[in-house]
């Protein structure tokens, strides 16, 4: 990807350096201000003072001397020079375009300028990537966190049955467990009675054989006295 988005920007800065460099090389004179003319390539320009070669020289003017141009008449132009000196040369001398030197340190200015912008752009690309993979780890992190939520909610859920039946059942068992210690207390009732019914009948029973062995004792005595008598 950073490969296509250097490949594309380069094409664009070179496509606009064609352009302003065709658009100042082919642009009429008229379109730009009095103040941005400049001197054509020659050895030396005069300025004179007046319309013609026969007027005085007041200054001689070099290749990409910038001037401001005051007022045109026929081949003559009126200039103003950067110190204030006013005078005439021949119109042919000037041109709207800054000399090629100019335009190329220009260029190269703005090419470095733009370089500085292209390693900017790198360095927010490469920041703007670790933080899309960032996003996407956080992304992937929040979707399994989402479905590890819907999963303890579906866990909640089911055990949430869960509680509301054991709550039945315990219900039930307490309901069970009341039964038993209703029929625990009759058993332990009927066990007391049990115990008095079989402290009664062994109490009968020892009586029956205190009163049998008595009976028995009795009938024993009344035979021996019998035997006795009729042997005397």
């Amino acid at each position: 990807m950073n490969n296509r988005v250097h490949s594309k920007f380069m094409k664009t800065f070179l496509t606009c350096i064609l352009l302003v460099f065709s658009f100042t090389l082919y642009v009429p004179a008229t379109a730009f201000s009095a103040a941005g003319w400049y001197v054509k390539p020659s050895a030396e320009v005069p300025v004179r003072r007046g319309q013609g070669k026969g007027y005085k020289i007041i200054a001689v003017v070099s290749n990409g001397t910038p001037v401001e141009l005051i007022k045109e008449n026929n081949e003559w132009a009126r200039i103003r020079l950067a110190s204030g000196k006013e005078g005439w040369l021949l119109k042919r001398y000037l041109s709207p375009n800054k000399p090629l030197k100019d335009q190329i340190t220009s260029l190269q200015q703005k090419n470095s300028q733009l370089q500085v912008k292209l390693g900017e752009t790198k360095s927010r690309l490469g920041e703007l990537t670790t933080a899309h993979h960032k996003t996407e780890q956080e992304l992937t992190d929040c979707l399994a966190a989402r479905d590890q939520a819907k999963a303890d909610f579906l866990q909640l859920q089911q055990d949430t049955r869960d509680v509301v039946s054991m709550k039945k059942e315990l219900a039930l068992a307490r309901k069970q467990l009341e039964v038993l210690k209703k029929r625990l207390a009759g058993l332990q009732l009927e066990n007391t009675g049990l115990k008095r019914s079989s402290s009664l009948i062994w109490f009968l029973v020892g009586a029956s054989v205190l009163l049998v062995g008595w009976l028995i004792g009795l009938i024993t005595g009344k035979r021996t006295k019998k035997r006795r008598s009729s042997l005397l």
